[in-house]
């Protein structure tokens, strides 16, 4: 004949229901909580690529109002390595030369991108300043985005053979591409757009 568990025994098994029980809302409440937080950081962050996407429109909107001549004149052949793979701040990309206009994200070459999307010129980094992570944070502050510029001969990439034949005869196409990244940023992180012009 079985005993009767002890009270003592059914005291225990239950704490141990309820362990277990809290264990498992613990888990569903920390799950719950990442969750939130990630939601919130691709809020942020898709706030701050749409206004790292308008400092590359913005440049390539002013480039239409431009002489097209005077830019084809900067062109350089296409480098061996596709250029958004060249590695940040290094040649052939250099800093954005235009003048930077207080107000005008199409000019300058150093921003603050804004946790709201806004986007304004630093003009408190001086020109020419090197965007690379050897760059004292009291010349070159941390939430400073870089825009580079770089002009190609050509199409962005080389067009299959079949495809060679919709080029007009004679035209002068080259690309314009723009890119944008802080100090520091992996090659990755770094936003890149080409625009072609046909002369």
């Amino acid at each position: 004949m079985s005993a009767l568990p002890s009270s003592a025994a059914r005291r225990g098994s239950g704490l141990l229901e309820v362990l277990i029980a809290m264990c498992v809302l613990a888990l569903a409440a920390v799950g719950a909580v990442m969750g939130m937080v990630a939601a919130t950081r691709d809020v942020k962050d898709g706030q701050v690529l749409q206004g790292r996407r308008m400092l590359l429109e913005a440049r390539v909107q002013r480039l239409w109002l431009a002489s097209k001549m005077d830019l084809a004149n900067q062109a350089i052949p296409r480098p061996a390595l596709f250029p958004p793979e060249v590695a940040l701040a290094t040649a052939p990309w250099v800093l954005d030369p235009s003048a930077p206009q207080a107000g005008d994200i199409g000019t300058g070459a150093y921003f603050r991108v804004r946790p709201t999307g806004q986007v304004e010129p630093a003009l408190d980094v001086p020109a020419g300043t090197p965007c690379t992570a050897a760059t004292p944070d009291t010349v070159l502050p941390r939430d400073v985005y870089c825009r580079e510029v770089l002009v190609t001969q050509g199409l962005p990439k080389d067009l299959p053979p079949a495809a060679q034949a919709m080029v007009p005869a004679g035209a002068l196409p080259f690309t314009f591409w723009t890119r944008a990244y802080r100090k520091g940023d992996s090659l990755d992180r770094a936003i890149v757009h080409s625009e072609v012009f046909v002369l």
